[in-house]
């Protein structure tokens, strides 16, 4: 792990493909459950929350100052809090992986991959993933500088191109049911932003320093990831229809033609997909098997993570309960998680701070 193999710039594109990838994919149609009309207006209300955690996640990140964020632990905490911090972080990662291996079979069988049976696409997907996590973090690095541009062009291009569909009065009434439903949005979209602080785990293999203004600028760039599509997806659909959508940003790829020969461009959205989800899973099983294996057979743990993938996502499971779970009990679990832990890394550089006899 002490390998410094990635550039600062590396991190910014990674945090926007595996983070956008879940504002973008498996948020949206949580914050229009939760807030419905006026999901977008939680999203708007979201930028303070997202800001102050970002600037504090960085705050960790140059106290930090470069040290590898387990050898850390190991020095100011003890071996049980650095052991439950590691294999709590690799099981969340590890998960994370599993969720997105899960949604994407969903959105693949009820669009394109019906006559399909599951275990081909699951391995055939997960193998591609388990290359890249093999290769290392230089590899999916440059797989996600790539794929960006592609991804950011195809985006502008539904967006823009969906424009006279589009009737922005159905944005409006704001507020029409009180102002629950947007305080319900608002925990939902601050969980997927939450999620910056993947970032620290990545710092022992960065060459030079993060800048807090351009992690700053991949906030923003998330919220508008998450803002564009909600917008559009009530602007084009209506919220009641919105919200019963699993895939509001991709149902967006559907109404999409031009002029009157082109009429179906949604096999795009496919690219979009499948690479943003082979960025996050194949980071996620890295920096989780990194995290939950400290041995010389890191190679078979690796491979026997992706098995236990493979076997848990072909275990039937109906999209209805699969989503009620994720909506119910993953994002409020991770976002507490993630609170928790923030907070308790704050105490232990305190508590450096005055090992050292300094003043925070």
């Amino acid at each position: 792990m002490d390998q410094k193999v990635i550039q600062a710039v590396h991190i910014y594109v990674l945090i926007i493909m595996n983070t956008g990838f879940m504002v973008h994919v498996l948020l949206l149609p949580n914050i229009l459950t939760a807030s419905q009309r006026d999901a977008w207006i939680s999203v708007i209300i979201s930028v303070v929350p997202c800001i102050v955690w970002t600037l504090f996640i960085f705050y960790i990140y140059k106290k930090l100052d470069k040290e590898d964020i387990i050898a850390f632990l190991k020095k100011w905490s003890t071996p049980l809090v650095t052991y439950v911090f590691s294999i709590a972080f690799g099981l969340y990662f590890i998960f994370n992986a599993f969720i997105t291996v899960k949604f994407t079979v969903i959105w693949a069988k009820a669009n394109y991959t019906h006559d399909i049976p599951n275990i081909v696409v699951v391995s055939l997907f997960t193998f591609t993933c388990m290359f890249a996590t093999y290769k290392g973090i230089r590899t999916i690095s440059t797989l996600a500088f790539l794929f960006l541009p592609f991804v950011t062009f195809f985006g502008i291009f539904v967006g823009l191109g969906n424009t006279s569909n589009k009737n922005y009065e159905l944005l409006f009434p704001i507020f029409e049911s009180g102002y629950r439903n947007t305080l319900n949005g608002i925990l939902y979209t601050s969980a997927g932003y939450l999620e910056i602080i993947v970032f620290l785990f990545l710092t022992p293999y960065l060459k030079g320093k993060l800048k807090a203004k351009w992690l700053l600028l991949v906030g923003v760039i998330l919220i508008m990831l998450t803002l564009g599509p909600l917008m559009g997806a009530i602007a084009e659909f209506g919220s009641v229809e919105a919200v019963k959508m699993r895939n509001p940003a991709y149902e967006q790829w559907k109404l999409l033609r031009f002029g009157y020969y082109i009429t179906r461009l949604d096999f795009l959205s496919i690219f979009q997909w499948l690479s943003g989800a082979m960025i996050r899973i194949s980071l996620c099983l890295f920096i989780g098997y990194k995290l939950i294996s400290n041995s010389k057979h890191q190679k078979w743990i690796l491979l026997s993570l992706y098995l236990m993938i493979v076997f848990g996502t072909l275990i039937h499971w109906d999209a209805t309960s699969f989503f009620y779970f994720i909506y119910k009990y993953f994002f409020p679990i991770s976002s507490l998680f993630l609170l928790s832990a923030a907070i308790i890394l704050l105490f232990l550089i305190i508590k450096k701070g005055k090992g050292k006899g300094e003043t925070l």
